[in-house]
């Protein structure tokens, strides 16, 4: 009866598992929790990377009962790699057969989800990468003290070729801090067009060109304006087509460098119908983050569910799932007839790249249009255009622009 009275659902959720942000957590709620329990009060968070995976699991679960024929997809991202942790691939159930149908569905929606490998495979997926993100995290530190002690040793010396040396010594590049959401969304929206092309609905390379070609009023203003038409959905629906959304949690602070692509991903799953929920996670300390401004914006932009979890309780002791079930299970076409967060007062303002601050007046590179507080020295930041130095001609209003070449 449920099949017929509703499309099934296609779910891709999107897990921050940065290990410093969560190792930063696991230290901060030790703290707590030996406090209380010195006192006799139960723990009141902030939730582990445990609980959280325990949540999601319990989310997966109760997904896979509202329809016989809804599809799970789960990407985990840390600070440089995502990846598809389930279904694996390679393994049971890999990602082919849940594209094609397998053979429980008859190659129609997709395999159904199996809770036992959902159990097993997140878990052994989110372990490999907190490993691989490790071993990568004490290969820099390696570094960084390798290089402390040369340059230390040439600033002993006082030779002409100690200071050519020093001059070229190789430096690494910027660690970024924060998940690497946007790829990970990225590689949602391929995931999701694949089940789509496999139902005749995405964007195929091998598709008629024809359905390419776009009028002059088509471009990216027409894309930003909104999404396809509500006919085009209501028949998907009636034909039992998947309905596609995404699901991010995250816990780490925005990575301001990723503000572009995280907004070129908004427009193309507005375009695509395609559904944004976001699930920001505090760890209710003093300076850390409250919220996602981005993950606000690309919420708004897809007329999706924005929540950030209440710090303390709400995130121990089973309740972090009850959050996550009652907010995000239900599917986008019952929606409006509940009573469910809604967002009122998105932050808009524009931020550095660098810094994260909100600007009034900033620097704009004319290569990938990223926005600065002050005028980067040598290069862009985010695309790494060299800066032209400044022309005594453009006089004192040439501060306000940043022209890169």
């Amino acid at each position: 009866i449920m099949a017929d009275s509703s499309p099934p659902n296609l779910l891709t959720l999107i897990l921050d598992i940065t290990i410093f942000t969560w190792s930063h957590r696991d230290l901060a709620r030790k703290a707590t929790d030996k406090a209380r329990a010195s006192k006799n009060k139960p723990s009141a968070g902030p939730a582990t990377l445990d609980d959280v995976i325990t949540s999601v699991l319990a989310l997966g679960a109760a997904f896979s009962c509202l329809n016989r024929d809804n599809v799970l997809v789960v990407i985990a991202a840390t600070e440089e790699e995502v990846s598809v942790i389930y279904p694996r691939k390679g393994g049971e159930g890999n990602m082919e057969e849940v594209v094609m149908g397998g053979g429980n569905s008859g190659g129609e929606c997709g395999e159904r989800v199996d809770t036992g490998l959902l159990n097993d495979y997140v878990r052994l997926g989110v372990a490999e990468l907190v490993n691989r993100a490790a071993e990568r995290a004490e290969k820099r530190a390696q570094v960084k003290l390798q290089q402390e002690q040369q340059q230390s040793s040439l600033m002993t010396t006082e030779s002409s070729s100690s200071m050519v040396n020093n001059n070229n010594t190789q430096q690494t590049a910027p660690h970024k801090k924060g998940a690497a959401i946007a790829s990970a969304l990225s590689l949602a929206l391929c995931t999701i067009n694949r089940f789509m092309v496999n139902q005749h609905a995405g964007v195929s390379a091998l598709a008629n060109t024809s359905l390419f070609q776009r009028k002059d009023d088509e471009g990216i203003l027409a894309l930003m304006g909104g999404s396809g038409s509500s006919k085009q959905t209501s028949q998907n629906a009636s034909k039992g087509m998947l309905s596609p959304r995404a699901l991010i949690i995250q816990a780490s602070p925005d990575r301001t460098s990723d503000y572009n692509a995280l907004m070129n991903c908004a427009f193309a799953a507005n375009k695509s119908e395609i559904v944004i929920d976001g699930c920001f996670i505090p760890t209710g300390m003093k300076n850390d983050e409250k919220s996602s401004p981005y993950l606000q914006q690309m919420v708004d932009q897809t007329k999706g569910i924005y929540l950030s979890v209440p710090s303390g309780a709400a995130q121990v002791g089973g309740a972090l799932s009850e959050v996550l079930m009652s907010v995000f299970l239900p599917p986008s076409s019952i929606r409006s007839e509940m009573n469910l967060p809604k967002l009122h007062n998105v932050d808009f303002r524009a931020r550095c790249f660098e810094t994260g601050e909100s600007i009034d007046v900033a620097q704009i590179c004319n290569q990938c249009l990223s926005i600065f507080k002050e005028r980067p020295k040598e290069f862009c930041p985010t695309c790494g255009a060299k800066v032209r130095k400044k022309s005594k001609k453009l006089g004192s209003g040439a501060t306000k622009k940043m022209k890169l070449k």
